[in-house]
């Protein structure tokens, strides 16, 4: 082991005495066990005394940055160690890291692990004691996280959601499946979807050219999405039109069709609603139009701007939000967003989108709550 994870230690068995009056004792470090003992290794145990004088056995996995997948793992390795424990000895399982990400750590609650971060954070269960002091993770010094909801990396995001909408049975996919999908690199999928696998969002089987990988959670990585969505910010233009025929919606679709030589999509609550009807009247559509389209757009379709009052919204986009259209059986011609940029749409918080939008995320995407 490390100097560093020494240290680390170190500041945990520190923590844990001025916070718990816990005394550390012998320290064995890179501890085998287990039948396979080439292969069942211990990080560290702790021998510590508490302050009325018996003995708790600290069974500790280091990590520097802990991500769910890695947690996973060493879950599965503390338990292992503690079926190999003295039945008379008291062990406590803990987790020690530079930084445990928030997922990581409701993981570790959950599966009834202590641990502690270079944050100050430590969670410590152990008969009558509980220590809980929770701080926001300290951000990884290494490696610059990859921004994974913007460009080419959220097509691949969204191919991947549709890949599991799509075609349940067939779960794994290809990273150059992946990217024929996404419309971009087999590099750009590579790296995404590794981020994600450190994530726990996707699993994976085999290696090298005939790795494949599938998506684990659907609903976690839409909320991770939809959090992501909900802080951009977009260039958003307003108009107004009378409705001559009473259905504003056909009316929009058919000023698009005939105007628009661009890529365009229809979205938010006027597409959403005609797949799970909820809302009685729609009294505005979004379209999602090609940067710098929109007063072109607006001028041959004959609307007129206003911030107040508007019934058609253009939201300037590229990328992710022009995969997977879709025309309406019922309307000859016209583009509907994927039902993944359509719920995200909803999210926007106006009139009645928020009760559409939780229907919606369960009828038409058949995704509940996260896990």
């Amino acid at each position: 082991m490390d100097n560093k994870y020494i240290s680390l230690l170190h500041d945990f068995t520190r923590t844990l005495r001025s916070t718990t009056g816990f005394h550390a004792g012998h320290e064995t470090l890179e501890v085998p066990f287990g039948d396979r003992r080439q292969n069942a290794q211990l990080d560290a145990l702790l021998e510590t005394t508490t302050p009325d004088g018996r003995t708790c056995v600290l069974a500790i996995e280091m990590k520097r940055i802990a991500y769910p997948r890695d947690v996973r793992m060493a879950i599965s390795h503390l338990m292992a160690y503690r079926t190999t424990a003295p039945h008379d000895t008291q062990v406590e399982l803990c987790l020690v890291a530079e930084t445990i990400s928030p997922g990581s750590r409701d993981a570790l609650r959950k599966a009834g692990i202590n641990y502690y971060d270079q944050s100050g954070t430590l969670y410590f269960r152990h008969q009558t004691w509980l220590v809980d002091i929770e701080r926001a993770p300290l951000r990884p010094a290494r490696k610059k996280e990859i921004a994974l909801f913007s460009g080419a990396r959220e097509q691949v995001i969204h191919a991947l959601l549709h890949h599991w909408y799509s075609k349940h049975d067939e779960g794994y996919l290809s990273g150059s499946e992946l990217a024929l999908l996404a419309q971009t690199s087999t590099y750009t999928v590579s790296s995404t979807m590794q981020a994600l696998e450190q994530l726990d969002f996707v699993e994976s089987k085999g290696a090298g050219p005939s790795q494949r990988r599938r998506l684990r959670d659907p609903a976690a990585l839409l909320d991770a999405w939809a959090e992501e969505w909900s802080r951009r910010r977009e260039v958003k233009t307003r108009w107004y039109t009378y409705a001559h025929k009473g259905n504003i919606t056909d009316q929009v679709i058919e000023g698009f069709v005939e105007h628009a030589q661009q890529e365009w999509a229809l979205t938010g609550a006027a597409a959403a609603n005609t797949i799970v009807p909820r809302l009685t009247n729609v009294d505005r559509v979004e379209v999602i139009v090609q940067p710098g389209e929109a007063e072109q757009l607006a001028s041959a379709m004959g609307l007129s701007q206003a911030e107040k009052g508007a019934n058609v919204v253009m939201i300037e986009r590229t990328g992710a939000s022009f995969l997977f259209l879709d025309e309406h059986p019922e309307r000859p011609h016209s583009r509907f967003a994927s039902r993944f940029i359509q719920y995200l749409d909803l999210l926007n918080g106006y009139g009645r989108n928020k009760e559409l939008a939780e229907e919606f995320r369960t009828q038409a995407l058949k995704i509940g709550s996260s896990k």
